[in-house]
């Protein structure tokens, strides 16, 4: 009412009340406005009261039917927020699979190289702060794996690998915890037939040994593959927190070289790394380089070491031997760069090289001296050499070509080991160069494995009984007896017998009253250069050496 009468100088202006007034008369709700006259003079003010029962029984009603309106929307809040809440939690479920998948080997099912760095790196950093005394990596390569895809298919190969992995985590009791215990054993497939350990609950560092040889005693038993029977041993390599803590990359590389170690130690045993390892490491390294440069230069040449007829004393062939005088490394012995050749594959070009060398040089002494020429030449056929198949036999094909060598001439030496690696394929190829002309000779017989079946079922026109037996032919009963019988079996299938590592006349006089037909040896010749070679048996000087050993 104020507002509406104004205040003498300003106009008044029109209002109503903010809330209803109740008196004894009833509810109201009151307005005001003022009155002006003719010329715009305000001359007075008009109010009105209204009943209010009506506006306040619709502003109840109003604010009911307000609250009523917000129930679906607090129903359809309460659905939206359970139904994230729920796909959170999914996908909460969903990034931790995702994230073990990415950290698990699908194959096996156990941890992958990714986890098991991660967990090596953690171990290490324990044991950095003290918070953990030692911890061992076990680092296992398998035997034949290669063989078992090759010959069963690679189905067969991954269920090798499934069977392994199952003997592998009931050998450590090991389960899928070991992917949320960060200071737990962890086991790990490192790729391809390789698996890695993690041991962080060691007493003592020998236990890792113990371990070491509880997982070759697991994984010994033959395991059956698709109906068929495989046995594939182990070489562990062990390394132990207290050879240094580098860096997890270095233990591994450490644990690789000890496994190595365990394969050039006869394969299916445990070996600890030592700081001696690394020395020879280094040596294979440098081996490795100098002999790739070697090739094809006058660092390698070849020695030729004389086999006898042990009847006349004649000599019938000479097997052509490495050696390899290197700028730098000096005289390296052939049982250090062989073997290096093999791992590195340098082998397969070094074969090639030999056999062309051996091959020309023969070729030569026949039309230059007939009369003193050995009747062949033999070169020995590694392991790699004959898994190329028929780039092998391309290569005596194109070496036999180019030098004019006829192929009987030139005689392939096998061992018994590489002769049983892959025997159906070894033997189609043995069969190609039978028919090719060229003649084969079984290495190192009796250090293998393979059964005398093996005499029967591979076409070898020469078998040669290995340094091991002969060596003790004149002092042990029982290795006298075994050459007899040996020597009676290859000459009853009509194939020529040679004897190894001849040293002495005691040991030529029993090989001969054996039947033995041939031998080479330190007795009769040591391995010698062409020139040298030529010299020993040109027609007067050989006539001279066999009156020598009369």
């Amino acid at each position: 009412m104020l507002r509406a009468l104004g205040d003498g100088v300003r106009h008044g202006e029109a209002g109503v009340t903010e809330q209803p007034s109740t008196d004894k008369w009833g509810t109201f709700m009151s307005a005001y406005s003022p009155i002006y006259d003719r010329d715009g003079r305000q001359i007075g003010i008009v109010g009105i009261d209204v009943d209010a029962a009506t506006f306040q029984s619709r502003m109840t009603a109003a604010r009911r039917w307000a609250v009523l309106g917000l129930a679906p929307a607090v129903l359809l809040i309460a659905v939206l927020g359970v139904g994230h809440y729920r796909s959170r939690l999914r996908s909460l479920v969903d990034e931790r699979h995702l994230r073990e998948n990415a950290q698990r080997d699908r194959l096996t099912g156990l941890a992958n190289r990714s986890l098991f760095m991660d967990r090596l790196q953690a171990a290490l950093q324990r044991v950095r702060e003290r918070q953990q005394p030692l911890f061992a990596v076990l680092f296992l390569d398998f035997d034949r794996f290669k063989l078992v895809n090759d010959t069963l298919g690679h189905a067969a190969g991954d269920e090798l690998l499934r069977q392994i992995a199952g003997r592998l985590r009931a050998a450590l009791r090991a389960n899928d915890l070991q992917f949320h215990a960060p200071a737990g054993n962890i086991i790990a497939r490192f790729g391809g037939d390789e698996f890695v350990v993690l041991l962080n609950d060691l007493a003592q560092i020998r236990d890792a040994i113990g371990i070491g040889e509880r997982l070759l005693t697991a994984l010994a038993p033959i395991y059956s593959i698709r109906d068929s029977d495989v046995h594939s041993s182990a070489s562990i390599g062990i390394v132990t927190s207290d050879t240094g803590t580098e860096d997890a990359e270095a233990i591994v590389r450490n644990a690789d070289v000890a496994m190595y170690e365990a394969k050039h130690a006869g394969r299916n045993c445990c070996v600890v790394f030592n700081d001696g390892m690394h020395q020879r490491l280094s040596r294979n390294v440098s081996i490795e380089a100098g002999l790739r440069r070697a090739l094809g230069t006058s660092e390698l040449e070849l020695v030729y070491q004389p086999i006898v007829e042990l009847e006349t004393g004649r000599v019938v062939s000479a097997e052509s031997l490495a050696r390899w005088r290197s700028a730098t490394l000096g005289e390296v012995k052939p049982s250090e760069f062989i073997p290096v050749a093999e791992e590195s594959g340098l082998i397969v070009p070094l074969g090639q090289w030999v056999m062309a060398e051996a091959c020309a040089m023969l070729a030569r002494w026949r039309h230059e001296d007939p009369a003193s020429a050995p009747l062949s030449i033999s070169v020995n056929v590694s392991r790699a050499e004959l898994a190329t198949g028929e780039r092998l036999l391309a290569s005596v094909r194109a070496t036999l070509g180019a030098t004019g060598l006829p192929p009987h001439c030139l005689q392939l030496e096998i061992t018994e080991r590489e002769t049983m690696r892959d025997a159906a394929a070894t033997r189609q190829i043995m069969q190609q160069l039978i028919a090719m002309g060229v003649t084969l000779a079984m290495d190192d017989f009796g250090t293998g494995s393979s059964s005398l079946a093996c005499l029967r079922d591979f076409p070898f026109q020469t078998i040669k009984i290995d340094r091991s037996f002969v060596s003790d032919l004149a002092t042990d009963h029982d290795v006298l007896a075994v050459i007899h019988a040996t020597i009676t079996l290859i000459g009853n299938l009509a194939k020529h017998s040679v004897a190894e590592g001849v040293e002495n006349a005691a040991q030529v006089a029993i090989l001969q009253s054996l039947g033995c037909r041939f031998a080479q040896g330190y007795h009769f010749y040591r391995p010698a250069a062409e020139s040298q070679l030529r010299a020993m048996l040109s027609s007067s000087d050989q006539q001279s050496q066999l009156a020598r050993r009369a």
